[in-house]
């Protein structure tokens, strides 16, 4: 009786023990201070790092505390670089303010990038929109509705193969379907040739202010009449789910989506993993992936001509085109973002932030002032 009794309380204290070794285990893990799935075996061929992104970034920061510009970092701009331009003052400050941008980034992922990931490691899928230029050793992550057309007409004007005086001459219809077979994709190479090119090239990618890039958009790919692909793949659907006794028109053309409805759609399908966002309005970090692929300049839409001439003459391919280099671009106002944004609901609003903060806070843009002047009209101050 007594060795039953020893053997039961032998359990009992193994398995209190037991408890404690799980709940630990379980601890450490949400609060993510243990790497428990780093390996030194095979590699996860898919891109993993948004979600760590997210996480560091939501721990540490709300909109009230926006991360600043990180301008003493190691790698920065130093007075000997800026030596001769020192008569240029604009000139100075424009370098500045991209060295800036790119050591903000580069501190940040230092921060919280994966252990185990690397950009040779990622899906084909995930390099499609990488695009490259042997001749100038350049990386082009391309991302919708930020000049993307400006620069594939400038990479296909490159390749030589389109005879035309002026790259600007070629049409939008031309570089994304008749001319797009020219250009090569970093998913088109091994896995060698891919790692050659990711250390060796120079690497850039131009972002554009998040909210505002989706109401371009909204009036690019819904308001317009001529969008029919986006009206029938997702206006049709989106008007199914979200509009309240649709017309038989609405439901079988999809061209009359609002900007509200659209938000609802974007916030819904950003919870919902069965459906991948579409490129046009994905975020800049899950499409281009800075944490893994360390881009050594991030262009803006907001300084669209300065940034494109900044980039082709780091490559040498400035002298091959004639000025301007990209048609003209004009960022929406203030007001008009506000007239877009007022119908939609502070909820979404909300959503909205949550869901593209981390390229604000990567990209080094300052929290939103219409949305902060929308939801303080309604009477919202939650942290978010």
């Amino acid at each position: 009786m007594r060795v039953f009794g020893s053997v039961v309380t032998m359990v009992k204290v193994c398995l209190f023990f037991l408890n404690i070794y799980v709940l630990t285990m379980v601890v450490v893990v949400v609060l993510g201070k243990w790497p428990l799935f780093s390996s030194n075996g095979t590699i996860r061929k898919y891109d993993g790092s948004h979600l760590i992104v997210t996480r560091e970034l939501n721990e540490k920061h709300s909109h009230d505390e926006h991360i600043a510009p990180v301008t003493k970092q190691p790698g920065g701009l130093k007075a000997n670089d800026i030596s001769p331009m020192r008569e240029n003052k604009k000139l100075v400050s424009d370098v500045v303010e991209t060295e800036t941008r790119v050591t903000t980034l580069n501190y940040w992922c230092d921060r919280i990038r994966p252990q185990t990931a690397r950009a040779v490691d990622l899906d084909v899928f995930h390099l499609q929109q990488i695009l490259v230029d042997d001749d100038h050793k350049m990386l082009y992550c391309q991302i919708p509705e930020v000049a993307q057309t400006d620069w594939l007409r400038i990479l296909v004007f490159l390749t030589g193969k389109v005879k035309v005086n002026n790259h600007l001459s070629m049409t939008s219809y031309d570089v994304h379907s008749k001319y797009n077979k020219y250009l090569k994709k970093l998913s088109d190479f091994s896995v060698k040739e891919r790692q050659r090119r990711i250390k060796d090239y120079y690497k850039f990618v131009f972002v554009r202010e998040p909210i505002e890039r989706l109401v371009g958009v909204y009036r690019n790919k819904f308001y317009a009449k001529y969008s029919t692909y986006f009206h029938q793949t997702f206006g049709r659907k989106i008007i199914k789910k979200y509009r309240k006794n649709p017309s038989k028109a609405s439901l079988l053309k999809g061209n009359d989506v609002t900007f509200a409805e659209f938000i609802q759609y974007l916030v819904d399908s950003e919870r919902d993993d069965r459906e991948p966002l579409n490129e046009h309005w994905e975020q800049y970090y899950k499409h281009c992936h800075p944490c893994l692929i360390r881009y050594n300049f991030v262009g803006t839409f907001e300084n669209l001509q300065r940034d494109v001439q900044y980039v082709l003459k780091k490559t040498s391919a400035v002298q091959k085109l004639k000025p301007p280099l990209t048609s003209p671009v004009s960022p929406y106002s203030e007001s008009f973002l506000t007239s877009m944004y007022k119908s939609v609901s502070t909820t979404n609003i909300r959503k909205l932030w949550k869901m593209y903060y981390p390229d604000y806070n990567l990209f080094s843009y300052q929290y939103p002032t219409v949305l902060d002047k929308l939801l303080k009209s309604a009477k919202v101050f939650e942290d978010y």
